[in-house]
Order: C-alpha cells, then structure tokens, then sequence
C-alpha cells in the first residue's frame, strides 16, 4: 500500500496565529517541530495499517516547513518548490498512491471559526467550481480524483474537518483545535495530538470510508482576490471543459 500525506502547518495543535508560523518568529521553530510530530504520527499509523510506502509532502509556504532529519526515516520526503504546477501541494500524486492523507489542514476563507482559515492565499476571498465554495482540501482532492486516488484523511481544526465530512462523506478526521477566531482556539495537548492522528491514520487506512472526490464538466471556476487598500477585488471566471484548466488558473492567481 503506497501512501501520500499531504501537510499544511496552519492546522497543526499548537499554532493560532499568522506570525508563529513565520520564519523568524520566536515560536516557529516550535511550530515546525509540533508539524513534524504530527506528520511522524501519521507516518507511524499508517505502517501500522500496513503501508509498504509512505511519501510525505509540505504543501505549505516555500516548503520548508517540515525539519527533514527528524522525519521517521521510513518515509521519502517529497522536497522543493515547484511553483508552477498545479499539483505542487500534492506533488507525485499523478504517480499512482492508493490513498491521500491531510495533516493540518485548515477551513476554507471566511469560516468564522476556522483557525487561520483562508484559501490557497490570504487575499482570496472566494473560490468555486461549478458555484460550490470550495477549501483547499477540496482543491487538492480534485487533483487526486483526476488519478483515481481517494482521500482517506484529514487532521485539523474543527472547522476544518466539518469541512471534510461535508466534502468526502465519513472519512476518518482528527479535530486538535478548536477555533474561538481567526486567531484563537482550543488546543489539545501537542503530545494527545500525535497520539490521536496516530490512532486514527490506522483507523482509516484499515477500515475507513474513501473518497475519489470528482466534479463532472463543464466547469465554471470563479474566484475573488482582495488588493490593497481600497480598490475593488479582482474577479476571475473561466468556463471551460478542462478540470485541468480551470484548477491551473486558480493556482496561477494565488
């Protein structure tokens, strides 16, 4: 069984606000750790679940988030930037995984309890296909069901796994936190986190639901991206017939 798992830091257990998840900042580095924990105790769960090959991808910032030398050395860690492809949050998945894992993950922009929610950019205010809203998990599920590959699970906010359960049906989620704002939440103990996601990446790997999330054509893709100060939002509609097109564009604005 060859697993992908795909992480963001933003809905990891310890980090509430933009600034402890930038480089520079006091509590980054702590930060890094808790996500590279995490992202450890998926790895081990799905080993545990019978996983011959486990790849792991940061799809957050630069992609430099996750502390290589502490990653569990069973693992191959998928490095570099890759700006330009649209699959870059996902990277390989066109190679062939059996399934797709979210490790914190965050709620789409303007949830109102979703911990740092925002959508692939902080100035996009709105993304849809098809005039569904859609978070950037459900972004990258796309991409995966363009290979057949199922989301099997998510670990993130509350927020965030509501979000998934609306999107891909039971699949396995593991809440850490639970959003107050934007910038405040309820956070389990970082240790308890681990200890969850480990538990439950087995759980799902061995007897949860799976989705190959698709969209059936044509596609009409539309997003909203703030500028500043006060100018109007920049507004984007393409139709097209190419999932393909219309998530590439998307990328290529934020």
């Amino acid at each position: 069984m060859k697993i992908l798992i795909g992480g963001d830091i933003e809905g990891i257990a310890t980090a509430c606000d933009w600034d402890s998840i930038t480089p520079g900042h006091p509590d980054y580095e702590r930060n890094r750790l808790q996500y590279t924990n995490e992202m450890n105790a998926a790895i081990e769960g799905a080993f545990n679940a019978g996983a011959t090959e486990v790849y792991v991808r940061d799809g957050h910032g630069g992609n430099k988030s996750l502390i290589p030398e502490l990653l569990d050395k069973r693992a191959m860690h998928i490095k570099g930037r890759c700006s330009e492809d649209f699959r870059a949050m996902i990277l390989t998945i066109e190679t062939g995984y059996d399934a797709l894992l979210f490790i914190g993950y965050h709620a789409k922009a303007g949830t109102p309890d979703g911990v740092m929610c925002h959508t692939m950019a902080r100035a996009v205010d709105e993304f849809t296909l098809n005039g569904l809203s859609l978070p950037e998990m459900g972004y990258n599920a796309l991409v995966a069901g363009m290979y057949n590959v199922p989301v099997v699970y998510l670990s993130g906010d509350q927020a965030a796994c509501r979000q998934a359960k609306e999107l891909f049906g039971g699949i396995v989620t593991t809440a850490v936190k639970k959003g107050l704002s934007r910038c405040s939440a309820i956070c389990l103990h970082p240790q308890e986190a681990c200890d969850r996601i480990r538990t439950d990446v087995e759980k799902a790997l061995k007897n949860g639901e799976r989705c190959v999330y698709r969209m059936e054509g044509p596609y009409t893709m539309y997003c909203s991206i703030r500028r500043n100060y006060d100018a109007p939002n920049i507004e984007k509609t393409l139709q097209t017939a190419s999932l393909e097109e219309a998530l590439h564009l998307f990328w290529t604005l934020t």
